[in-house]
């Protein structure tokens, strides 16, 4: 990724806050203490020309990959990923049951004994939150050069499109964590402030300092008329070699995390009305916009150093030179610590769980187990990122996998089986080559075990991804499939060679216990250097 990125500050009176508020409100950058670095555009140049304003928006997928860690305890700042070049992807799997974390590096997130002050909770929060105000500063920059004639005006569409992209995927991982599923109450919750303003001068400031938190539904009403808007004015392609390809947003990806959002929302019509649009086919399914298709084996869908394949919809680029680091980096975290050729000589620090690698529905024979896992030594450990010595591997944001599944649990809910089954063992039977195992219409007694069978394929597919959190919030209250809240999860001492036999269920009992949706411990709390600067945002309660 290219690091001469535009930076934006807020002026003085704004600089001279304390470090906690400008974090807290979302304020600058990576580097939020550097008031005059050397690879930055001033905000009152940065959109004068087109050159300048690609270097702006370059500058908000690096917010999106390698924002600042703050560690909270008086050492300095670092990068490890937040919010999207890898923490999300680890700390959204380690809220559920399918992943051990092995070493406590995540442990107040695994033992859900999180408090307003954790710092993962408030990195995660900070983060996008300065993802967002970077997006914004864009949004009116790229509209006002748009209406001086500094760049052409369709330019000025497409990058306005990368910008509202971002906020929308944004917003999605903040309402996922800090508030309730639209599911319940739709929409009626309270869930964060919607900011829709760019935080750049003394008056804009003050106004978000006296922001509340809008409802769930109101977030969602933003996010989905970004993605209609990023839809239509997004190229369905991009040149510029397979990175440019998959780590900037297109009009496909656009599509596929609004239909995302509208399975979150239980709208199934438009789940389908939007995954139409990028599948086509009965059987072997590819998509009209953008050419994507499921790679041939499952292992080719993660191919490392190479970054991106036919499979990857959009993905945040890691490379030798901007990684989350060793703490932070994909492969670090989910790969084997035993050297090769036994394992890829990672950290070792979140291993799969015996709780998804015994579950009957994942065959014995599936290629995923031997493909996309390895055993180094005592465990299993994921295989999907690989490239320990630069950790360039990408984090997979959007795969096409995810837009077929979204599309058969939808079908499926809406009583299509036949469409459903079709979708759903497109992604299955790459992996379950053995006939005896494959599903057909008589595998199902009805439609709730066809979707049943749907949302375990999913934990399957999606494993390291960071996906098991989304399904587990927005499924909480679906009234045949509620995920019941935070489930019983396996300890480090437990996850041990003896507990994994495959299609055996396990009998040992998790020691991590569950936390049930009543408990306030399901949400996070909003972090208490923002309940400290803004007097109208409300705490989670129980914090």
């Amino acid at each position: 990724m290219n690091n001469q990125i535009l930076r934006f500050f807020a002026p003085r009176q704004a600089r001279m806050l304390a470090l906690t508020s400008f974090l807290a409100l979302g304020l600058g950058a990576c580097e939020v203490t550097d008031l005059e670095p050397q690879d930055s555009v001033a905000e009152g140049t940065a959109f004068e020309d087109a050159a300048k304003v690609n270097l702006s928006v370059a500058g908000l997928y690096n917010a999106a990959q390698s924002g600042f860690y703050d560690p909270l305890n008086g050492t300095a700042l670092a990068v490890r990923g937040y919010p999207f070049g890898a923490a999300a992807t680890e700390l959204d799997d380690i809220r559920g049951e399918d992943v051990v974390d092995l070493a406590g590096f995540f442990g107040i997130v695994y033992a859900n004994t999180i408090t307003p002050s954790s710092p993962n909770v408030v990195n995660m929060w900070s983060t996008l939150y300065a993802l967002i105000n970077q997006s914004n500063v864009v949004i009116e920059g790229v509209r006002a050069a748009g209406t001086k004639n500094l760049i052409p005006a369709p330019e000025a569409l497409a990058f306005e499109g990368e910008a509202r992209f971002l906020r929308a995927l944004a917003y999605h991982e903040l309402l996922l964590h800090f508030a309730k599923p639209y599911a319940d109450g739709q929409g009626s919750a309270e869930g964060v402030p919607v900011r829709d303003f760019a935080i750049n001068s003394t008056s804009t400031l003050e106004r978000a300092r006296v922001q509340g938190r809008n409802t769930v539904a109101e977030g969602y009403t933003l996010m989905l008329e970004d993605l209609k808007f990023a839809e239509e004015n997004l190229p369905a392609t991009r040149t510029g070699g397979i990175a440019n390809k998959v780590t900037r947003a297109t009009k496909g990806a656009a599509i596929a995390l609004r239909q995302r959002l509208l399975l979150h929302q239980g709208n199934y019509a438009g789940v389908v009305t939007e995954g139409a649009k990028l599948i086509a086919g009965t059987t072997a399914f590819t998509s009209p916009i953008g050419s994507y298709a499921l790679t041939a084996t499952p292992l080719a869908a993660f191919p490392g150093i190479a970054g991106a394949t036919v499979e990857n919809i959009f993905s945040i680029e890691n490379s030798s030179d901007d990684n989350p680091g060793v703490n932070g980096a994909l492969p670090s975290f989910f790969g084997s610590n035993s050297p090769a050729p036994v394992g890829i000589g990672g950290r070792g620090l979140i291993a799969v769980s015996p709780v998804l690698y015994n579950s009957s529905f994942w065959t014995c024979t599936d290629l995923r187990r031997t493909q996309l896992l390895q055993m180094a030594p005592t465990r299993y450990f994921s295989f999907k990122y690989r490239d320990v010595a630069t950790g360039s591997d990408f984090a997979p944001i959007i795969r096409y996998a995810e837009v077929l599944l979204n599309q058969a649990e939808a079908q499926a809910r809406l009583g299509k089986q036949a469409e459903a089954l079709a979708l759903l063992n497109a992604v299955r039977n790459r992996a379950v080559t053995t006939v005896a195992d494959q599903y057909t219409a008589a595998s199902f007694a009805n439609q709730t075990s066809l979707i049943q069978a749907i949302l375990n394929e999913r934990r399957v597919e999606f494993v390291a991804e960071g996906f098991r959190w989304d399904d587990i919030h927005r499924l909480i209250v679906d009234p045949t499939f509620k995920s019941g809240g935070i489930p019983r999860k396996f300890s480090a001492a437990q996850t041990v060679m003896a507990n994994y036999k495959c299609g055996t269920p396990v009998t040992v009992t998790g020691s991590v216990a569950p936390i049930p949706y009543t408990d306030p411990r399901f949400l996070w709390p909003i972090p208490s250097v923002e309940i400290a600067n803004n007097p109208n945002i409300a705490q989670n309660p129980g914090y």
